[in-house]
Formats: C-alpha cells, sequence, structure tokens
C-alpha cells in the first residue's frame, strides 16, 4: 500500500508549534543581520560625526560656552540647549557636504582603506541614502 501523502502533509502543517517557531528562528536570524550589517554601521557612523563636530566645534559654540561661565543656572541650560542644536546643525551641514562632494564627483573622500579608489563605487543616490540615514541617527543623539 502506498504512502498517503495528503494525511502526512496535513498532518505536518497542523502541527503549528513548529510552523510558528521556524518564523521565530528566520526573524530573530533577520533582525540580527539588519543589526550587524546596517544598523551597527549607521551608528558607528553616526558617533564618528557626531565626535568630529564635539571636537571641532564652529565659532559659535566656543563663544557660547565662553559665555555659560557668566550665566546662573537656567542660562546655562539654555546655553547648553543652544548648543547641542549649533553642534547638530554643524554636523548636518558637515553631512550635507560631503553628499555633495560625493554626488559631485569629487572621490579624494571616497578612497578605499587600502588607500587607493574603489572599482566598486556607490552611485550618488546611495550616498544621499547614507546622508539622510546618518541624520535619522544623530537626531537621536543630540
Amino acid at each position: 500500500m502506498s504512502e498517503n501523502t495528503v494525511y502526512n502533509l496535513a498532518k505536518t502543517l497542523h502541527k503549528t508549534d513548529e510552523l510558528e517557531k521556524d518564523f521565530s528562528q528566520m526573524l530573530s536570524g533577520l533582525r540580527d543581520t539588519i543589526e550587524k550589517e546596517y544598523l551597527l554601521k549607521i551608528r558607528s557612523a553616526a558617533n564618528t560625526e557626531k565626535t568630529f563636530a564635539v571636537e571641532h566645534p564652529p565659532r559659535e559654540v566656543t563663544l557660547l560656552r565662553a559665555m555659560s561661565a557668566f550665566m546662573d543656572e537656567d542660562g546655562k541650560r539654555q546655553i547648553d540647549r543652544m548648543t547641542k542644536s549649533l553642534l547638530f546643525l554643524h554636523t548636518m551641514q558637515h553631512i550635507q557636504r560631503s553628499v555633495e562632494d560625493f554626488s559631485a564627483g569629487n572621490l579624494l573622500e571616497a578612497r578605499s582603506a587600502e588607500g587607493g579608489i574603489s572599482e566598486d563605487l556607490p552611485s550618488p543616490q546611495s550616498a544621499k541614502m547614507a546622508g539622510l540615514l546618518l541624520t535619522l541617527a544623530l537626531t537621536d543623539q543630540f
């Protein structure tokens, strides 16, 4: 007598616990991959941009910080908010310039780790997307 394939398939499909477990494992793997391959790189790039802005503040931020010493606590808080806003704006401008430079074909900044220009350069649209993702990641940090 031959095997009843309909019965075997129905039996497999009836066990939804296994299916839910399989989907859960797939989603977990997908989440881990997205976190490692994309989100960590975006956050790292955003941290690098923020660190650059903090270490190389515009003159206005330096002036506000100097003025802060002569303010009361409320004034210091207001200056701190203004400083963060200016640093955020300065960082956004730096990112925008980088995107524009790349899109215009200025490849000096688009060098590979080996020091040469990569054969597989990203498109200007990818550079714009990178700028947007950096902007979104930085809104959380300032």
